[in-house]
């Protein structure tokens, strides 16, 4: 798997780069986790193939179960949950709350000196950001 490694406030992010075809591709992704150091993992939707977004067909829910199994945390980023229909909706609005999978509707740039637009890539609680700080 095509990945590359981010640095947001000390903290090592192994972002998936390249388009997953099945579910065997997290194992993929654990092994660039622990190969560069890191227990997160940040995932585009774009790079999510139609059954991950399919309850029915288990894909997400085998796929995540793989990261779990490794103990990698995975912030998800889904632009717009309406896309994905009612019941992949309902599994974004838990995955929110969620502490190994997390669901965000943008990312941050990482490029330093740039200011967070995004809990994805942000480290800091949500109240500073909501006060500027």
């Amino acid at each position: 798997m095509q990945v590359q490694v981010l640095d947001r406030d000390g903290v090592r992010i192994v972002e998936c780069v390249e388009s997953i075809t099945r579910v065997g591709d997290a194992l993929g992704l654990v092994t660039a986790c622990i190969e560069h150091g890191s227990t997160r993992l940040l995932l585009e939707s774009r790079h999510l193939p139609a059954e991950f977004f399919e309850l029915r067909s288990r894909f997400a829910g085998e796929f995540l179960q793989k990261l779990q199994n490794y103990r990698i945390r995975l912030a998800g980023v889904f632009p717009s949950e309406r896309v994905y229909g009612e019941r992949f909706s309902e599994f974004l609005s838990e995955a929110k709350r969620g502490r190994s999978f997390r669901a965000f509707a943008v990312r941050a740039d990482p490029r330093p000196g740039s200011s967070p637009s995004s809990r994805a890539l942000s480290s800091r609680p949500t109240s500073e950001r909501e006060n500027g700080r």
